[in-house]
């Protein structure tokens, strides 16, 4: 049976809302028994449609919100439907969250903050290995691993979590210089039969990384061993993790303690006071932006700030990475960023 979906997500649509004015892009998947394309109708004194240009297998309808009230988006073959209506409900524009403009400010602030400095791993949250410094949800979660100078699995100054399986820090690896195979297993030999030592470079050290028990084929020799940054006195995140703890800095007393998942903020914002943002022309500090594929569901998130007139982009980003807040966000086309939400005035 043929059916409608979410051209952005991929999601199959069950409804539709829209606000006056709000632009958003569906699509239809399939034709009758033969194979034809189906008729598409709506209620365009509602909702205004164009089709785009289709793709392999696929239509494309812009629906524009004109006017509240509620209309059916139809496809149909003579007298019947082929696919499930869907219920398309326009409401009055709704004016988004334009105060506490220093609040704002001060989450990017403490964000930006860590940039350059702080490392990814999954499942943290802000402590720093063997501290109670994290958010509030997740105080301790990441641990310093035990030295270890073997040359197939060496960590040395490493921080893990354990979510999953044992995840360990990269420190950043894509940031520093990595040693050939030859001068880490010269060195790790060395560190085992003297012990202690001077590091060949300041404060990076030799480990093994792995996700979720796994080792990632990273590194020189692509066998996961990789030098990174020592994790010793240096805060850990990931990119749900990130964006939980700055905002849990700033947050309102008594409201939500922030600890949730992506999916949650992204599916539920108004849950944690927060609500979506559609207009590209409508951005402020800390926007929360997030990623959505059909085969890996709601997976990244990051904050946006403003440089001047430029949106950009602070995040945890990945662990050979860590936190950066380089990259421009293009609001009018955010391509892998599916979805912009932002926090109400009262809650900070």
């Amino acid at each position: 049976m043929a059916h409608f979906f979410d051209a952005t997500t991929t999601a199959p649509l069950v409804d539709c809302p829209l606000q006056v004015g709000q632009k958003k892009t569906v699509g239809l998947f399939g034709g009758d028994f033969f194979g034809n394309d189906l008729g598409v109708i709506i209620d365009q004194s509602l909702v205004k449609m164009q089709e785009k240009k289709p793709g392999k297998n696929f239509r494309y309808f812009e629906l524009t919100g004109l006017k509240p009230g509620d209309a059916i988006l139809h496809a149909y073959a003579g007298l019947f439907d082929y696919a499930l209506p869907i219920g398309v409900k326009v409401t009055k524009k709704m004016s988004t969250p334009q105060g506490k403009l220093v609040q704002r400010q001060a989450i990017v602030n403490e964000a930006r903050s860590h940039a350059g400095k702080a490392h990814y791993l999954w499942g943290a949250a802000g402590n720093s290995p063997g501290l109670s410094d994290g958010a509030k949800y997740r105080p301790s979660i990441v641990k310093m691993q035990a030295d270890s100078f073997d040359t197939k699995k060496p960590s040395v100054q490493t921080a893990y979590t354990d979510i999953g399986g044992r995840n360990t820090c990269a420190g950043s690896s894509n940031t520093v210089i990595q040693l050939t195979t030859q001068a880490t297993n010269d060195y790790l030999a060395l560190r085992k039969q003297v012990g202690d030592m001077p590091l060949p470079l300041i404060n990076v050290t030799p480990r093994l990384y792995k996700f979720n028990g796994a080792v990632k084929p990273i590194g020189v020799s692509h066998n996961g061993i990789v030098w990174g940054g020592g994790c010793e006195n240096v805060k850990h995140f990931d990119c749900i993790g990130f964006v939980n703890y700055c905002y849990s800095l700033f947050v309102a007393q008594s409201k939500y303690p922030f600890g949730t998942s992506i999916e949650e903020f992204m599916t539920r914002p108004a849950n944690y006071g927060f609500v979506a943002v559609a207009d590209s022309t409508d951005v402020l500090d800390a926007d929360i932006i997030a990623q959505y594929s059909e085969k890996g569901g709601w997976h990244h998130i990051g904050m946006v700030y403003m440089e001047g007139k430029t949106a950009k982009i602070v995040q945890a980003d990945d662990s050979p990475i860590g936190v950066t807040d380089t990259a421009i966000y293009h609001a009018a086309q955010p391509g892998a960023w599916t979805k912009r939400i932002r926090i109400m005035d009262n809650m900070l």
